[in-house]
């Protein structure tokens, strides 16, 4: 009796581990939306190994490494040259900077947010159609 009590805790906690990660196929499924930015400013879509989106008026561009579910790496981001108004060119230079600071990710539903090496919280995203 105390052996199968020992295995289905273990096939449930097991089951809880697999069902809390965040995996790439999810991030790919979504053109993701920065939370508090209106129109279609400050997106970001993730392709293969790329990342592109808009960063307030200039597009954006750059490699994604996985190093596991829930965990990667953001390279340098290269972006178009359009000149920006009034205090736009800062925020979105300010958006690509953090985007460089990522190394991890989580997904609850509709929602992404992008964290640092010390997991702390640095972009939260919506996802849109």
């Amino acid at each position: 009796m105390n052996k199968k009590l020992t295995l289905l805790a273990a096939l449930a906690l097991g089951g809880c581990a697999m069902a809390t990660g965040s995996t790439m196929a999810e991030l790919q499924a979504s053109t993701w939306q920065l939370q508090g930015a209106g129109g279609d400013t400050f997106t970001l879509q993730v392709a293969g190994d790329k990342v592109a989106g808009k960063g307030g008026c200039n597009r954006y561009f750059g490699a994604i490494t996985q190093q596991g579910d829930g965990v990667l790496t953001l390279g340098a981001m290269g972006a178009t040259r359009m000149m920006c108004m009034g205090d736009l060119a800062g925020k979105e230079m300010t958006y690509l900077q953090t985007l460089e600071k990522v190394a991890s990710y989580q997904i609850k539903g509709k929602q992404l947010v992008l964290s640092d090496a010390s997991k702390a919280p640095l972009l939260t995203f919506d996802a849109v159609k």
